[in-house]
């Protein structure tokens, strides 16, 4: 072999000992990217894993299931027994008595709809008119019969959330703490406005799409706890 093949061949055997290292290098640079690129989506991973266990650990349990019969259709509640038991058990003695049956869904807005007050629930049905008399004292006293409940406030008013509507303090012009009897509310809504005044004790887990549709001719027509 002459001294040109051979110069010749030392070439081609130097450049493929630099394509071999520049080979071995990118793999390098390749296995490294993809440790870290592992890494993140390891740590994110693990982030969104603890966020979620933390939240659903978070997430009260319902204790007992309310069933709104309405004209439009079934509505179900899971009742938040733990974080407002009072309320629950208030709600729970009023349904065993037969109290919610047949009211109307008085006020209807674009955030909520609200039910509970024989008053209420006449005056609605008399719409522009006025409801007889001795039915209206009736009425009066089936609402004034119930006493107030305790507020427990701590949840939050979101969509699909229930809780005790209240009246409000003419001089303050808020809600009149502990002062929640009967009327309670859903929100087609978020609301978290309402958060530091009103108790939420329950969440529709069927029929939000029942509530989305109540007008204020539809009814109530019974209630029972499960």
């Amino acid at each position: 072999m002459g001294r040109a093949q051979k110069l010749k061949q030392m070439r081609r055997e130097e450049e493929a000992r630099k394509r071999r290292e520049e080979r071995r290098r990118l793999l390098g640079r390749a296995a490294v990217i993809a440790g870290i690129l592992l890494a993140v989506a390891t740590t994110v991973g693990l982030v969104f894993l603890a966020n979620y266990l933390k939240k659903k650990e978070a997430e009260p349990k319902f204790t007992a299931k309310l069933v709104l019969e309405t004209s439009k259709g079934d509505v179900v509640i899971g009742l938040y027994g733990d974080e407002a038991p009072l309320t629950v058990q208030h709600v729970t003695d009023l349904v065993g008595r037969g109290f919610y049956d047949n009211l109307r869904w008085y006020r209807v807005e674009d955030f909520v709809v609200q039910t509970g007050s024989h008053v209420n629930s006449l005056m609605a049905e008399a719409g522009e008119g006025q409801p007889d008399q001795a039915a209206l004292e009736e009425a009066s006293l089936k609402d004034q019969e119930v006493g107030t409940v305790i507020d427990e406030v701590g949840l939050s008013n979101l969509r699909g959330m229930v809780g005790m509507a209240k009246p409000s303090d003419p001089e303050t012009q808020l809600p009149k703490p502990n002062s929640a009897t009967t009327d309670f509310y859903i929100l087609k809504q978020d609301a978290p406005g309402l958060d530091p005044y009103f108790t939420v004790f329950g969440k529709v887990i069927k029929g939000m799409e029942v509530v989305d549709s109540l007008e204020t001719t539809d009814l109530l027509l019974a209630a029972r706890v499960e």
